[in-house]
């Protein structure tokens, strides 16, 4: 067998394998800042995933926003830089443990419920969920 025939059986194997709920709820919840987007956007359909995409934004939304926060905070005169630095070390740390939780939870299997984040959870499905599985030829108006 030559190379490129197994680096070809290999790579096959690998989209079979990574194709299953699991692994793309292991890639929505991973605490790569958008690696939620792709899966949201070609599994939207499947409740586990959408749900983990949904945690996933909500995590990078509340990163970002306490990052400017504490962008804004460092202007402060004496104090600011110490706050600014607290501030980033409180979202870093924020940000990892969400992440972790949901990594966790898509492991054991476990139902995820962080009382913080599934108020926003809610929103996002009930708002943006209906739009992601629009047919995109009636989007058009080319259906005839």
């Amino acid at each position: 067998m030559s190379k490129i025939a197994l680096l070809r059986e290999k790579f096959s194997q690998f989209i079979e394998t990574a194709d299953r709920e699991e692994y793309l709820s292991y890639l929505a919840a991973l605490p790569l800042y958008f690696s939620w987007v792709p899966t949201f956007t070609w599994f939207s359909k499947v409740n586990k995933i959408r749900e983990v995409s949904f945690y996933s934004a909500i995590n990078t939304s509340l990163f970002f926003s306490l990052l400017v926060f504490a962008q804004v905070c460092s202007i402060l005169p004496w104090i600011g830089n110490v706050i600014s630095n607290l501030i980033h070390l409180v979202s870093i740390v924020f940000y990892l443990f969400i992440s972790g939780f949901l990594i966790y939870s898509v492991r054991f299997k476990k139902t995820i419920e962080i009382l913080i984040l599934s108020d926003w959870v809610k929103f996002l499905e009930s708002n943006l969920a209906p739009i992601a599985q629009l047919d995109r030829v009636s989007d058009y108006g080319s259906e005839g």
